[in-house]
């Protein structure tokens, strides 16, 4: 099944959701961006996350050696700043070997949250490491993810 498919075994019709509010969102929810080392505000390494209870559900985007790079992401709260990524799919590169038509790769991965800042990494000594920083002027684009039926699904169910 692909990430975007409609869980095709229930007979019942999809469900209409609302977008996430906000206000009710966990921490890990908004839109976070990298841009250590990037020439310009468009090359920028960004998260734009969604989350409703312990589930997050979001895309990833990165450009290393002048080539674009995202994708989907999935991951499970474990505490207000800990968080496991458990799926991916995107353009094969560093984060994944899984387009998302072809559907989910399972990953084990942090996501943390620490001064205020997102990390996908841990320090050698597992410390928390963390370069994304809230990006207020992608709240457009994350508003417009809350609204995708994949993210609507991905909030509901297991991809």
């Amino acid at each position: 099944m692909t990430p975007s498919a409609v869980d095709e075994r229930t007979s019942a019709p999809p469900v209409q959701h609302e977008p996430v509010d906000a206000s009710s969102a966990g921490p890990f929810a908004g839109a976070w961006q990298s841009c250590e080392g990037a020439p310009s505000p468009e090359e920028c390494s960004r998260y734009l996350l969604v989350q409703r209870g312990d589930r997050i559900c979001g895309t990833w985007s990165y450009l290393a050696s002048g080539q674009a790079y995202e994708g989907r992401v999935v991951a499970r709260a474990t505490s207000s700043t800990e968080a496991q990524r458990t799926r991916v799919c995107g353009r094969p590169g560093a984060e994944t070997d899984t387009e998302c038509s072809d559907g989910w790769q399972s990953i084990d991965k942090p996501l943390l949250l620490c001064d205020g800042k997102l990390g996908d990494l841990t320090g050698a000594d597992g410390t928390c490491f963390a370069e994304y920083q809230a990006a207020p002027n992608l709240q457009g684009e994350w508003k417009a993810l809350q609204a995708e039926p994949w993210v609507q699904d991905c909030l509901s169910n297991a991809p």
